[in-house]
């Protein structure tokens, strides 16, 4: 077997993911994991729209799908009275939904994708120290029944836990808090349920939240929360406890069986000092932890994996920029503590302890009933909204002069540079979304034509990226309309229509002009159709 390019610690969905998004690319993994199986505790849960359009990205959506179970609205109540519908289905994205999962379907799942590309789970391995240098990471494992092994190997990422032995050797800084609130669970069988069983329902209490989860065939997860100073608090909990929150409701007729789990924990929010420390990296639960509230940990880690994969891609390849290394850090630190600002927020709005700021949290609920908000609030917490705009590489940071020009030829409201690549329908023998279009192995440039093509300006630009990039992109010719009569891509990428100027205006274009994206699915840059400057500009910025 071929030595690893990166050994990844920890087989979790973050590790998986990560590996699976490297082997795509032709990065030659190794992945580990201390325990000999999976956990079989459920735990995260849900995977959100984002994370499914990158699952799509690595072929594997349409896998997970089959097994999970689709939710399209959250109904918010306080107390026993429904104050608002959080509309995930009115989202701009092919996976206008949550999906429900236990995240021992999701690890199985991935890890059959790796198995049928050669790559297994080197399971009862534990990683017990390493060392770096400018050549690379040499790294000691400890395999249950085996001699202990030295690897050495040119990057090694950390995806393991919340009690990351990566982190710790790193000596990395890992703050925050640990909240005094003792969250139970328990996935259960419930025959009887009365709520709608396709949709979410969360329900804000006086001083704790009530959350119920759809898991299929009959199974629920049920979250609460114990105040602080509960006499129960530290205690596993039991159905009875459930019984007793879910009574006032009306929900005390609910049968309760057969619980797969009951279990009790102290939500933490911690986010380390560096995501990047010379060849060695973290992501996932490493990186960060978070209360469960907008069920943000698993999606963030997944995030982190695929940003990270076609950087390190770039890296092993003897190619990549001490700025697009550090880049790592600069965009999922920054998206963190977005995201722990929101969880804040969230916190406050179902714990809060001040009369006044509880009074006009939950009245803030009652303005979600206006669409535009209600869109708002659901694209923070699917993650739809993430953007990268302030990265420094990305076009605005690398090419002012660009960005000047790209100014004329994109309206500045959407899918600028940095932003997540926006969900719309392109057109050949069959319609086809552009995220079955984009993949995590390359930069996908879109050659838009605008309503009046310029076909010989539209292979100018593909023959130059081919020429310079092409290496590192995929062209694509993109006709508002009708293909232009005639018009042979000469073989330098597939040609589409835009048969409505959907796509056209999804992405911005006022005309003909060019979108870059990046393998995982944000836009690197945008520029006019004979600015081909630019795209050189952006890729010298990445390589060396």
């Amino acid at each position: 077997m071929s030595a690893a390019e990166v050994l990844i610690v920890g087989a979790g969905p973050v590790g998986l993911c990560l590996a699976l998004a490297l082997d795509q690319q032709g990065v030659r993994v190794r992945i580990i994991d201390k325990e000999p199986s999976f956990s079989g505790e459920s735990k995260a849960v849900t995977l959100q729209p984002r994370t499914l359009e990158i699952f799509q990205t690595l072929g594997v959506a349409d896998r997970l799908m089959k097994d999970g179970v689709v939710n399209r609205v959250m109904n918010m109540h306080v107390g026993r009275k429904r104050v608002t519908v959080l509309r995930y289905d009115r989202l701009e994205s092919a996976f206008a939904f949550y999906l429900h999962l236990h995240q021992g379907q999701t690890e199985r799942a991935l890890v059959q994708v790796l198995a049928d590309r050669g790559i297994t789970v080197e399971r009862s391995t534990a990683l017990e120290g390493f060392h770096q240098d400018a050549a690379g990471v040499t790294a000691r494992l400890a395999r249950t029944g085996s001699a202990p092994e030295e690897v050495t190997v040119p990057y090694l990422v950390g995806c393991d836990g919340g009690h990351s032995r990566v982190r710790a050797v790193l000596d990395l800084a890992f703050s925050g808090a640990r909240h005094d609130d003792n969250w139970i669970m328990t996935d259960v069988r419930i025959p009887n349920m009365s709520l709608a069983r396709d949709e979410r329902h969360g329900f804000i209490l006086d001083r704790f939240p009530f959350v119920v989860l759809n898991l299929g065939n009959d199974y629920y997860r049920l979250i609460a929360a114990r105040p602080p100073g509960s006499p129960l608090a530290g205690q596993v909990p039991t159905l009875e406890e459930f019984r007793e929150i879910m009574t006032p409701l009306g929900l005390g007729h609910w049968r309760l069986e057969e619980p797969l789990w009951l279990t009790h924990y102290h939500p933490s929010q911690r986010l380390v000092s560096h995501y990047r420390v010379g060849r060695v990296f973290v992501a996932g639960d490493a990186a960060h932890v978070n209360t469960p509230i907008a069920a943000q940990g698993l999606n963030t880690g997944v995030l982190d994996a695929v940003n990270l994969a076609w950087k390190l891609r770039l890296a092993v390849r003897g190619k990549a920029s001490t700025a697009l290394l550090d880049s790592y850090h600069a965009e999922r630190h920054a998206a963190a503590v977005t995201m722990f600002a929101q969880n804040d927020r969230l916190t406050t709005l179902v714990f809060g302890t001040n009369p006044l700021l509880r009074f006009l949290a939950r009245k803030q609920l009652h303005l979600l009933n206006i669409p535009a908000l209600n869109l708002k609030n659901v694209l923070g917490t699917s993650q739809l909204d993430l953007h990268y705009r302030h990265s420094p590489v990305v076009q605005p940071a690398l090419d002012a002069s660009g960005t000047r020009a790209a100014r004329a030829a994109f309206a500045p409201g959407r899918a600028q540079p940095g932003d997540r690549a926006p969900h719309c329908v392109l057109h050949a023998e069959r319609s086809t979304p552009l995220y079955e279009v984009l993949r995590a192995t390359h930069h996908t440039l879109l050659i838009l034509g605008g309503e009046t093509p310029d076909p010989a300006r539209m292979r100018a630009m593909a023959e130059h990226a081919r020429a310079k990039h092409g290496e590192w992109l995929t062209s694509h010719f993109v006709f508002h309309g009708q293909v232009a009569p005639g018009f042979d891509g000469g073989g330098l990428g597939t040609t589409w229509r835009d048969v409505d100027g959907k796509a056209h205006r999804a992405l911005g274009a006022k005309g003909a002009g060019c979108v870059l994206i990046r393998p995982d699915a944000y836009i690197a840059a945008r520029f006019p159709l004979d600015a081909s400057g630019s795209l050189d500009t952006y890729f010298n910025a990445l390589l060396h």
